[in-house]
């Protein structure tokens, strides 16, 4: 007679990554948005500010192009990227703008790639965000969102939300922070690529609310801030 073997496990393959591009003006807050979602359900965050400051240290090739490109009175004294003296060369000189941008956004979208990958390596994470402060501005220039996002939450609040934040935070005048608003993508504009809205007119409680029903569905239930504490 033959031997009733048992059959071979079923191999279960892992629920497949979501990729969430979180974006919004400045002041409108996404850090908090990012922070209160690690937090609260360990959900990882790639900042591209982070990335953006990393590809201009010293010694780096980032670093040597922009010097290369805007001379060495970009640098401080001790060889760091002088960043408000920059910021004044690309404020009202478009050419220039594109210039440090064709630069840096290779090195930024490079690294992006490298740190999603690695995330997704051992044991991937139902969510990963990817906070991208000029997503919008970039999509229309290159017509389409990044390849790596499944979806975009926009963070959306009031020019005068966004003004005290801003303000508060940077130790910015009101005029400054406005200046930057008035050069970002308009509030229209970030709302026409999102998947996802989050209004951060309210208090925190309004906001984590919103946070809490969106992940509800795209979570395992066993996946929750209970649980990973």
């Amino acid at each position: 007679m033959a031997q009733n073997n048992p059959p071979p496990p079923i191999s279960i393959s892992p629920s497949p990554t979501i990729v969430i591009g979180l974006t919004g003006g400045i002041g409108s807050g996404k850090s908090t948005v990012s922070q209160w979602l690690l937090n609260q359900y360990q959900i990882p965050t790639i900042d591209t500010d982070i990335i953006a400051r990393s590809v201009v240290m010293p010694n780096t090739a980032g670093l040597n192009a922009v010097v290369q490109t805007f001379g060495h009175s970009i640098l401080n004294a001790d060889g760091t990227l002088n960043r408000s003296k920059l910021r004044e060369i690309i404020f009202n000189d478009a050419q220039h703008k594109q210039q440090l941008e064709a630069i840096l956004h290779p090195l930024i979208q490079n690294k992006v790639e490298e740190e999603l990958a690695q995330i997704k390596q051992n044991n991937p994470p139902p969510l990963i965000l990817i906070a991208i402060p000029l997503l919008t501005e970039n999509i229309q220039k290159i017509g389409q969102k990044p390849h790596y996002l499944d979806n975009i939450w926009v963070v959306d609040t009031t020019n005068e939300q966004q003004l005290k934040q801003a303000s508060k935070r940077d130790h910015s005048s009101l005029q400054h922070i406005q200046n930057i608003i008035d050069q970002q993508a308009s509030q229209a504009e970030r709302l026409a690529i999102a998947d996802v809205v989050i209004d951060n007119t309210g208090d925190l409680n309004h906001l984590q609310h919103q946070l809490n029903s969106l992940l509800a569905p795209l979570l395992p239930t066993t996946y929750s801030a209970k649980t990973l504490k």
